[in-house]
């Protein structure tokens, strides 16, 4: 499915384009979701209340593991490292700025800081109410976060997420900017050729054209590693520029791409300041389970909201899909 969003500026749109991570997989993954015997979260399960009962369901049935957490921080506040939108799983369209309960559901406060390549710190967490916006707009409350440790040189460290302390385990996605020249150069041509073959390429503007990639990053510390990359081609013409990307996940058992597979896929055409893609923020894993997590964000400076695939027995999925805060 290729959600396509020119000229899709309202927070209804986007949220069409943010959740059409792919039909098949969403039909799929309303067939997987069970609610789990437990809840992870210990302030949840103490408070012992009707209303943390039917809250603890809703998280559990929306597809959030809730060993991982009662929320996701991503840093999308004032373009600074210091503060992020927290994220509520169970949260709706009409509910993400509420804050009704977040502070007992976030305990002490404590989080873990994250970037792509694995722990960068801890912090304390503060809580406040959406930020006044227009009318017609939704905002997920602002997280203020006080940096108590650093793995940086750096007072205030770059992160792309944060979750509850103690409750993943990060791996780490290696750029392939890091790479040698050499290596660089096969692993985009790999990358490219598989974008190349998908089935689903039916749009007459972008087919033949050839893909470049943007981003690429690569987990090795797994019995079987897989690649996340975001690739583009466009048609250049002046007085109309279009642009196609492609954000996949691959399977990639050992060196030989001949046995890559393309394990999920998302397709996005329009103009390229219009455009809404999924971006990988971090590949973890619950610190219970050995299934492998990607928590992808969606942040376009008028809508934000997020999702999680996970790996299991049955291959990649998507599990979690968050509610989406913008405008009309």
């Amino acid at each position: 499915m290729v959600p396509n969003s020119v000229g899709a500026r309202s927070r209804s749109a986007r949220y069409l384009a943010a959740v059409a991570l792919s039909a098949g997989l969403a039909l799929l993954t309303a067939c997987d979701r069970s609610p789990k015997a437990g809840d992870g979260d210990s302030a949840g399960a103490a408070a012992g209340s009707a209303e943390s009962d039917s809250i603890a369901t809703i998280v559990t049935a929306s597809g959030w593991d809730t060993e991982t957490g009662p929320f996701v921080v991503l840093p999308t506040v004032d373009g600074g490292m210091s503060a992020g939108s927290l994220l509520r799983p169970e949260a709706t369209e009409l509910t993400v700025g509420d804050t009704v309960g977040v502070g007992r559901v976030a305990a002490d406060g404590r989080l873990d800081l994250f970037s792509r390549s694995g722990k960068v710190g801890s912090a304390r967490l503060t809580v406040e109410g959406a930020p006044t916006v227009e009318r017609g707009c939704t905002a997920w409350p602002v997280a203020r976060l006080t940096q108590q440790t650093s793995m940086s040189s750096s007072p205030t460290v770059g992160w792309t997420a944060a979750f509850a302390a103690g409750r993943i385990t990060p791996i780490p996605l290696d750029s392939i900017e890091g790479l040698t020249p050499r290596d660089s150069a096969r692993l985009a041509a790999d990358l490219t050729r598989l974008a190349s073959a998908l089935p689903d390429d039916t749009s007459q503007t972008f087919r033949g054209l050839p893909f470049v990639v943007l981003r690429a990053y690569r987990a090795r510390a797994l019995d079987t590693t897989f690649v996340v990359a975001t690739l583009a081609r466009r048609v250049n013409q002046e007085a109309d520029p279009k642009e196609e990307r492609l954000v996949m996940v691959v399977d990639a058992p050992g060196d030989d791409a001949r046995n890559w597979n393309v394990a999920w896929h998302e397709r996005a055409a329009g103009h390229e300041e219009e455009l809404v893609v999924a971006e990988p923020l971090l590949a973890y894993r619950p610190t219970t389970s050995r299934d492998v997590h990607l928590l992808f964000g969606r942040d376009d400076g008028i809508a934000l909201g997020a999702a999680v695939l996970a790996r299991g027995a049955r291959g990649w999925r998507v599990q979690w899909e968050s509610a989406v805060a913008g405008c009309d």
